[in-house]
């Protein structure tokens, strides 16, 4: 079942990592006055104190291609997968989202085994109370898999390849847990030169950084996610405080 309940930390304890997840489900909200924090795992790089951070990359194959291997019912709680090029690991998407391409339901994911080949087929059992709400044919469906987005989260590159996610309020270990924050006054590295009041968005340039929406875009159109506004800024490299506007 999904965690719900808010965490209440005193101000410091969001400048800890750990090595191990504990009893904190992935995800979980965490509050310090008027900024907000999720339960974080670091991917398979450290990362830098301030910076910003993107989802996991999306996996070869698992992008919304998958082939129903065995037609599903309305109400039916789990649904079969025929896997396509990369392999999956037991659980690597439980706590993340299940979405059907052609019908437009999307469900979380309870649980899953292993599939190491990459090409045979994987059963996804949905969370507790969710369910089917359109059935699945072999012949018309097909469905993506998207991880928890708290889970291995990556420095946000300048070519994005994933949505952002949150800022880092310490250095973090690979692999370790941490309270990554999603909302509320953070310092963040400065690219460029942002304006008091205006919007901010990922930096174009330097990983991890900020720049003023949306001179930053990156093909020139302005279509640049927008993740907080600034509040006070610095010169770039330096880092300018953020009023972070990404999950509240």
């Amino acid at each position: 079942m999904a965690f719900t309940e808010t965490i209440v930390l005193h101000p410091g304890a969001e400048k800890n990592e750990r090595s191990t997840q504990g009893s904190t489900p992935l995800g979980a909200r965490a509050v310090i006055g008027d900024r907000v924090f999720r339960w974080t795992r670091n991917g398979s790089v450290a990362l830098t104190v301030n910076r910003l951070c993107q989802e996991s990359v999306v996996v070869t194959g698992h992008g919304g291609d998958l082939a129903i291997a065995t037609a599903a019912a309305i109400n039916a709680r789990s649904v079969t997968l025929t896997n396509s090029t990369t392999a999956i690991t037991a659980n690597q998407y439980a706590g993340g989202y299940l979405w059907i391409d052609n019908e437009g339901h999307c469900y979380k994911i309870k649980s899953h085994p292993a599939e190491s080949t990459g090409t045979g087929s994987v059963v996804i059992t949905l969370e507790d109370d969710d369910y089917l709400r359109a059935a699945l044919t072999t012949a018309t469906s097909n469905a993506g898999l998207r991880r928890n987005p708290y889970d291995s989260v990556v420095v946000n590159p300048t070519t994005p390849t994933g949505a952002p996610v949150g800022v880092t309020p310490i250095a973090v270990t690979a692999s370790y847990y941490f309270w990554l924050q999603t909302w509320g006054p953070a310092a963040v590295l400065t690219n460029g030169t942002l304006i008091v009041g205006y919007m901010a968005s990922p930096g174009a340039t330097t990983a991890g950084s900020v720049d003023v929406y949306p001179l930053n875009s990156v093909d020139g159109s302005g279509q640049q996610p927008i993740v907080g506004v600034a509040s006070r800024v610095r010169p770039t490299t330096e880092f300018s405080l953020i009023d972070l506007r990404i999950a509240p």
